[in-house]
């Protein structure tokens, strides 16, 4: 009996859902109108129903006014709330204004507005395939509000969060009336930053152009003038015989500005583990304020730092053999 009624279920939500998506387009904007809400009975409003038949039966039986006028009350009660809770969502305008990346198995935000001529109560927006609890919002006559809506995914690369639940319960929670709307509209997923070994061949040979001295080694750099306090040890003596005035002697050693994070020399047991632990590197060498570039066999990113180069960077690990 399970199996029929899941059968059942899957034919009814298969055949549902390719009408819906046949007659609300995916766009950027969308307004609900009675062709794209759906209203029915909430579980309460069943228990609602069945109250008001048993009481129907009582009074029919007994012949009791008293009994029968309360049900036909109740009836008109139950009417009312069909109209309120479709009047509730009838109307409002939702406009997508934008989506946030984020990493995988954390929430990408969806920014959406909403606006309508007439308040409205508890309304509730979940993506369909997304476990996360719905956004209530409540908007006021003639505003508009704002709301973000999150969807979490676990694999890095372009998400699309499929159809967008709005609901709502109001005003008695004796009916559901909701909608399904699809958008044009996507995040992008990048990896789980994972803390593996730092890649072999992240620092390059001080041969490279990105070299720059600092103080403290033992290489000769230069002189500059005898300030108090300098260590005598270091005074350019012979200078200051031939009556060139006093300087001291500086010194410094060479290090590799430029950082190279290489698919090739990571160390993981899959491909997407590689790609995680290059996005932690990425974001440690971001943090530190260091140069960096990427390696993905043949896509390159020359080394720089900055906010623009570690999305850059963010985005080729997200997509890489994508497809995009």
């Amino acid at each position: 009996m399970k199996s029929i009624y899941l059968s059942l279920r899957k034919f009814y939500h298969l055949h549902f859902f390719r009408w819906v998506d046949k007659h609300i387009q995916a766009e950027n904007q969308h307004q609900l109108s009675r062709h794209k809400l759906y209203i029915l009975p909430s579980r309460r409003g069943f228990v609602f129903l069945a109250l008001i038949a048993i009481m129907w039966l009582l009074g029919t039986n007994y012949q009791n006014n008293l009994i029968l006028s309360l049900a036909f009350f109740l009836i008109s009660v139950f009417i009312v709330a069909i109209l309120q809770t479709h009047s509730n969502l009838s109307g409002i305008k939702i406009k997508l204004v934008g989506a946030e990346p984020a990493f995988a198995g954390e929430e990408a935000e969806f920014i959406f507005t909403l606006s309508s001529s007439k308040p409205v109560q508890n309304m509730e927006l979940q993506w369909q395939n997304c476990p996360l609890q719905p956004r209530v919002v409540n908007i006021k006559k003639n505003t508009v509000a704002s709301v973000v809506v999150p969807y979490v995914s676990l694999k890095r690369g372009w998400l699309q969060p499929g159809r967008l639940q709005v609901s709502s319960y109001f005003p008695l929670g004796l009916m559901r009336c909701w909608s399904y709307l699809n958008w044009q509209a996507c995040a992008l997923i990048y990896p789980a930053p994972l803390a593996l070994e730092e890649p072999s061949s992240s620092v390059r040979d001080g041969e490279n152009r990105g070299d720059y001295p600092i103080a403290g080694g033992e290489d000769f750099s230069g002189l500059s003038e005898y300030r108090p306090g300098d260590s005598l040890r270091h005074v350019a003596w012979k200078n200051y015989a031939r009556e060139r005035g006093l300087y001291i002697k500086e010194f410094s050693q060479t290090l590799s500005q430029e950082r190279w994070l290489d698919i090739k020399h990571i160390q993981g047991d899959s491909l997407e583990q590689c790609l995680s632990g290059l996005c932690y590197w990425a974001l440690q060498y971001q943090r530190q304020d260091k140069y960096f570039g990427l390696r993905l066999n043949q896509h390159n990113i020359d080394p720089n730092k900055g906010e623009d180069h570690k999305r850059k960077v963010l985005q080729a690990l997200a997509l890489y053999e994508q497809g995009a």
